[in-house]
């Protein structure tokens, strides 16, 4: 494929993967238009929506396990590997936010094997930072990690729609994975 070709191909998997957080049922004509590309070129990459739904979301899951794979968090102490973690999975909402609002992949294999691949590195993760005393480990392991799933999503959303600030995401869910919502230790609530 020519430099030009692979680039339009990138942009129509970037702009689906936004257009889609947004609005599910935003047409192909909505991704184009977005990708600055014509209909027929999206169509020439990407034969029909299932097509490119598939592609964005595999694509966006590689990039994420690629990305966790380069940051070597099993190299790393619990605490800075969590860090790390929720430093790349936040700002991963720009390619993985609507695989979360859409259905047509729910029975994917492939979708699922990748997913439960990165899941598998997540949860392991967690697990030694409740090992070393960094999470709680009186909870349920599958209860931690449905609770970064549950923060990620709250992130992802709130940065789409304008609530918070795409800089502070990674923050907020670390610091609420860590303390929760009980009153900060210098509140006088605390005390």
């Amino acid at each position: 494929m020519t430099r030009t070709l692979l680039a339009a191909r990138d942009r129509i998997v970037e702009a689906a993967a936004t257009v889609w957080a947004a609005d599910p049922s935003a047409t192909l004509d909505v991704v184009a238009q977005r990708a600055g590309v014509g209909r027929a070129t999206l169509h020439r990459h990407f034969p029909s929506r299932a097509a490119l739904i598939r592609t964005a979301a595999l694509e966006g899951i590689a990039a994420l396990a690629a990305a966790l794979d380069a940051a070597a968090l099993g190299q790393r102490r619990p605490a800075e590997a969590l860090d790390a973690l929720i430093n790349i999975l936040v700002p991963f909402g720009d390619r993985l936010h609507f695989l979360l609002v859409t259905g047509e992949l729910i029975d994917d294999p492939d979708l699922a094997a990748a997913e439960a691949a990165v899941n598998g590195s997540i949860r392991q993760l967690l697990d030694s930072a409740a090992a070393a005393g960094v999470l709680r480990n009186d909870l349920p392991a599958a209860w931690r990690f449905r609770a970064l799933e549950a923060l990620l999503y709250a992130a992802w959303t709130a940065v789409a729609v304008g609530e918070i600030a795409r800089l502070d995401a990674p923050e907020l869910v670390r610091d609420t994975l860590r303390r929760g919502f009980g009153p900060s230790p210098a509140s006088p609530a605390a005390r």
